[in-house]
């Protein structure tokens, strides 16, 4: 007699439903950490450098006066525009009377409201000589170089500090062009920056794709932001992007 066979078990037959098991591939790419944003500030006149206010390794919040060049001249120039736009305005009203009283023609009043106008021009334009002299921070940031010294000449365009913002920092990647195109901007992944331990790991958002392939290396650029509000992430670390695993938060 020939056995009957027997019931199939259970997780045999779960196993046929389910099908081979499909183990999503884990790839792990090197990049570099780099700023948010990072300006070189310089002087926009040749003047000699009178005041400086910042020194390497300050913050700075954006408007705040870095350094003044000296403005003597200038600051002459406003008080003298000043003076002469106070002498317009009182002309030019005794105008406007005199032509509501028709002792003078609408020509004479016209050209004393024009001299006023151009009074009021000249004195934004001494005003701006003087704010020119007066070096600002254009952005919050903490200031990584500073050129010059006090009593030195700065030339137009010489350099005279460089900031750089970190409370959000930028972590760049190369990724062949099949990984690349998987991503989409808005997704996020695990970042892991093996200076700061093997598990530490952070949330970044893809920022920005580069459409353009390296001929050279077949590879695309990759930009992803990364929260940094207590400046843990320093420029020039080592970061792994990591991906095909789960997503943070998931």
């Amino acid at each position: 007699m020939i056995p009957r066979p027997g019931p199939v078990p259970r997780f045999l037959l779960l196993l046929a439903f389910l099908g081979p098991a499909v183990h999503a591939e884990v790839l792990t790419f090197e990049g570099l950490v780099q700023p948010n944003r990072e300006v070189t500030v310089s002087s926009p006149v040749e003047s000699v450098l009178v005041e400086l206010n910042a020194r390497e390794g300050d913050r700075v919040e954006a408007g705040e006066v870095l350094a003044r060049l000296y403005a003597r001249p200038q600051e002459l120039e406003v008080h003298r525009a000043a003076a002469a736009l106070e002498k317009r305005e009182f002309e030019n009203a005794g105008a406007a009377n005199l032509f509501a009283e028709s002792l003078i023609s609408e020509d004479e009043a016209l050209e004393k409201r024009i001299e006023l106008d151009i009074a009021r021009v000249q004195l934004e334009i001494a005003e701006e000589a003087v704010d020119r002299r007066r070096i600002t921070a254009p952005l919050t940031g903490i200031v990584v170089e500073k050129f010059p010294e006090e009593g030195e000449l700065a030339r137009a365009g010489d350099p005279l500090f460089e900031i750089v913002d970190i409370r959000t920092v930028r972590v760049q990647f190369y990724l062949n062009s099949g990984e690349a195109r998987r991503l989409s901007l808005g997704e996020r992944h695990s970042v892991r920056i093996p200076a700061l331990g093997p598990d530490r790991t952070f949330e970044a958002e893809v920022d920005f794709i580069d459409p353009r392939i390296d001929p050279a290396s077949g590879l695309m650029r990759v930009r992803m932001r990364v929260d940094n509000p207590q400046e843990i992430l320093k420029p020039g670390l080592r970061a792994v992007l990591v991906l095909g695993a789960d997503p943070p938060g998931a």
